[in-house]
């Protein structure tokens, strides 16, 4: 009878434990919401406008599928990828273009890189053989042992003398990071989670041409989900939530930057300072992934930026410089408004925990000044405190969280935290501190400080 009760009152106590232990979880995952009220039908014209603007992929429409571009660090099995890259597009009704055809222009043309296409490959591709797009596909991570990862990371481009992105996606998955009961779907073997892999990043680009999936059974949005979100002050605008857990440590945004304008926007790669291989082309592509589904600017291809680097021989050993900034700017080159770059630290993908260390800045082409800069840093136990709760498996989906968190506050003005009132009544040195030393921006590192959050 004793042990019985006493049995009785451990299991209550766990109880309570893992209860409390998931409502702290989740209360320090609350987003930030900006205090920018907007009405449902803003929210629909949004959603029409974008939807309106977008491509259509029909039978017709032939597709160059380039070779993958290898930034794993490590051997992979390239060709085997492709083949199942190309079968899944095949199989959900894709055109095309023949191997040995795409080979044969490739050898023509002297064609190593597929990591990006210039503006001549681009309109010899149209002009010689036909094609329409191209899809572009990086591997960014891919791991054998157990537990297996692999990350994905893939666009579509028209072709043509000024090649345009119409599509981007990826995908980071890791073995173990949906072990479920007993570990019945802990995947331990790479094939199984590459054909998974595969299988969401198609069915996004399937998706994100036609309203519902070939399968005629998932639903794809036209939207960014950030879009979509409910809750109090719901925006049409992306920036309106903030996930803390992944805000920078520093940032400052200029008032220079206008909400409503529509800019052009390059991406530089970023300086690899990192022991990873392929660190900063990494970070880039995550940056151009987020600005083409998170805001309305023009996004330049990065073949298109990578010719122009070439072909004015910018040399950038300690990192993007103005003299840089203002080739790229230039009307001669490619007459953006604005150039992003950055820097990498650290990037390490080990499935335990993952880490990330990097900062971005952006230049304004008439003022030639920052108008905004960033430094974070996470890892994949951040906020982790129990059964796993809110952990990230893989360096990817990392810095897809990164990446968003920082495009959104470089696209929007400061938000309004909830609790910001409160703070200003009760510390109002507190404010005029703020007003005297961030007058264009916030410091995150202040505000956690104090304790707003």
């Amino acid at each position: 009878m004793i042990c019985s009760t006493s049995f009785s009152s451990k299991f209550s106590l766990l109880f309570f434990f893992i209860v409390a232990s998931l409502w702290g979880c989740a209360a320090q995952d609350t987003d930030i919401t900006g205090n920018m009220p907007t009405g449902d039908n803003e929210q629909q014209k949004a959603e029409t406008e974008l939807q309106g603007s977008m491509y259509s992929i029909g039978d017709d429409t032939l597709i160059a599928f380039l070779p993958l571009e290898n930034l794993s660090g490590t051997k992979a099995p390239l060709k085997e990828m492709a083949g199942i890259l190309r079968a899944s597009l095949t199989g959900k009704g894709f055109h095309l273009l023949e191997s040995d055809l795409l080979e044969k222009f490739r050898k023509k043309h002297r064609m190593r890189y597929t990591g990006g296409v210039s503006s001549t490959i681009s309109q010899a591709l149209q002009e010689e053989m036909g094609v329409d797009a191209i899809l572009i596909t990086s591997l960014e991570a891919y791991q054998e042992r157990n537990p297996p990862q692999i990350s994905l990371i893939s666009r579509l481009v028209t072709s043509g003398s000024q090649p345009e992105i119409i599509w981007i996606d990826s995908v980071g998955l890791s073995g173990d990071e949906s072990p479920g009961l007993l570990d019945l779907t802990l995947i331990k073997e790479p094939q199984p989670l590459l054909e998974k892999a595969v299988e969401e990043l198609t069915g996004s680009l399937a998706g994100h041409f036609n309203a519902e999936a070939l399968d005629g059974d998932t639903f794809f949005p036209a939207v960014p989900a950030s879009w979509l979100a409910s809750g109090p002050g719901t925006l049409t605008s992306p920036g309106y939530r903030l996930n803390r857990k992944y805000l920078p440590y520093d940032y400052f945004r200029s008032q220079i930057i206008d909400p409503d304008r529509k800019y052009s926007i390059a991406v530089i790669p970023f300086l690899d300072l990192a022991v990873r291989k392929n660190a900063g082309n990494i970070v880039t592509l995550h940056y151009i992934r987020e600005l083409f589904n998170l805001t309305n600017f023009k996004l330049i291809e990065p073949g298109l930026v990578r010719e122009q680097l070439l072909r004015f021989r910018a040399i950038m050993p300690a990192g993007p410089s103005l003299a840089v900034a203002d080739v790229i700017t230039s009307e001669g080159s490619l007459g953006v408004d604005l150039v992003l770059s950055g820097r990498v630290f650290d990037y390490q993908n080990q499935s335990g925990n993952p880490k990330a260390d990097y900062s971005v800045q952006v230049t304004e082409k008439n003022t030639r000044e920052v108008v905004f800069g960033a430094r974070t840093f996470s890892e994949g136990q951040k906020g982790v405190k129990f059964f796993n709760f809110g952990r990230v498996f893989t360096a990817h989906n990392l810095l897809e969280e990164m990446t968003r968190v920082t495009v959104q506050l470089l696209t929007n003005p400061s938000p309004r935290w909830e609790g910001e009132e409160e703070f200003i009544a009760d510390n109002p040195a507190g404010q005029v501190e703020k007003t005297m030393h961030y007058p264009d921006s916030v410091s995150i590192r202040r505000i956690e400080r104090e304790k707003l959050f």
